[in-house]
C-alpha cells in the first residue's frame, strides 16, 4: 500500500453512516455560527479543526493529532484575546506538546479495528488510579485558582478547575485510558458555561460534550476488545 493509500484509509476509512452525518452537521453548525454572530475567524478555525479532532479521538484515528496541532494553535490566541489565561498556559504547555508526545505514544499502540482500519489500543483506569486522579485534580485546582487570584484573568475560579481538568484529561487520553471521556464531559459542560459569550466557542464544547459520550461508548468496545485492564 502506498502513502496515499494510507492517509484515504486513515481518514476515511472505518467510519459509520451515522458517524459521517454526525461530524457534519457539526461542522455545518460551527461554520453556521461564525456566519450568524462573526466574532473571530481563529474562533471558527479552531472550531473546526476541534471538532474533527476529537470525533477522531473518539474513533481511535490517529490522524487526530494532527487536528489537534491546529486547534492548539488558533485556540492559543483566542484564550489569549479573551484574558483567559489558565486556557492560554493549557493550550501552550500541554495541547500543543501533548500532540507530539500523543503520536508516538498511540503509533506504538495500534490495532486493526472495523474495515482492517487502525484504531488505538484502549486502557481502563483502576480504583487505585482513580483515587490518585481525584486528589491530583483536587490539589492541583486549589493551587492553580491560588496562582491565576493574582492576575487580571477573567472568570479564574472557572478557568482552574478546568485547566486542571484538561490536564488529567490529556495525560489519560496519550496514556489510552477510556476514562479520559468521563473528564471531557465535564470539562464540556464546565466550557459551555466558559464560553457563553462567544458563539463559535461554545457550540464547539457543546459538540465536544456529545461526542464525550460517544467516545466513552467506543472506546469501551476498544478496551473491551483487548481486554486490556491496567
Amino acid at each position: 500500500m502506498n502513502y496515499a493509500d494510507m492517509i484515504k484509509k486513515e481518514l476515511f476509512g472505518g467510519w459509520k453512516p451515522f458517524e459521517v452525518i454526525w461530524l457534519a452537521i457539526f461542522l455545518i453548525a460551527q461554520i453556521y455560527a461564525y456566519v450568524v454572530s462573526p466574532d473571530s475567524i481563529l474562533a471558527m478555525i479552531s472550531g473546526i479543526a476541534g471538532i474533527i479532532c476529537v470525533v477522531f479521538v473518539g474513533k481511535g484515528k490517529i490522524s487526530n493529532y494532527l487536528f489537534g496541532l491546529i486547534f492548539a494553535y488558533t485556540y492559543f490566541y483566542v484564550a489569549l484575546g479573551n484574558k483567559f489565561y489558565g486556557e492560554m498556559n493549557t493550550t501552550l504547555y500541554v495541547y500543543i506538546p501533548a500532540q507530539f508526545i500523543g503520536y508516538f505514544l498511540w503509533k506504538a499502540n495500534m490495532t486493526k479495528a472495523e474495515g482492517e482500519t487502525e484504531a488505538v489500543v484502549a486502557k481502563i483506569l483502576t480504583v487505585k488510579g482513580w483515587l490518585g486522579l481525584i486528589s491530583a485534580v483536587v490539589i492541583g485546582s486549589v493551587a492553580f485558582i491560588y496562582t491565576l487570584s493574582f492576575t487580571d484573568g477573567n472568570s479564574i475560579g472557572l478557568d482552574g478547575v478546568t485547566t486542571v481538568l484538561v490536564v488529567a484529561a490529556q495525560l489519560l487520553m496519550i496514556l489510552r485510558y477510556r476514562e479520559q471521556w468521563i473528564l471531557w464531559i465535564i470539562i464540556n459542560i464546565l466550557s459551555i458555561v466558559l464560553w457563553a459569550e462567544t458563539p463559535a466557542m461554545y457550540l464547539m464544547f457543546g459538540a465536544y460534550l456529545l461526542n464525550s459520550l460517544y467516545g466513552y461508548y467506543n472506546w469501551s468496545k476498544l478496551a473491551k476488545a483487548k481486554l486490556e485492564i491496567v
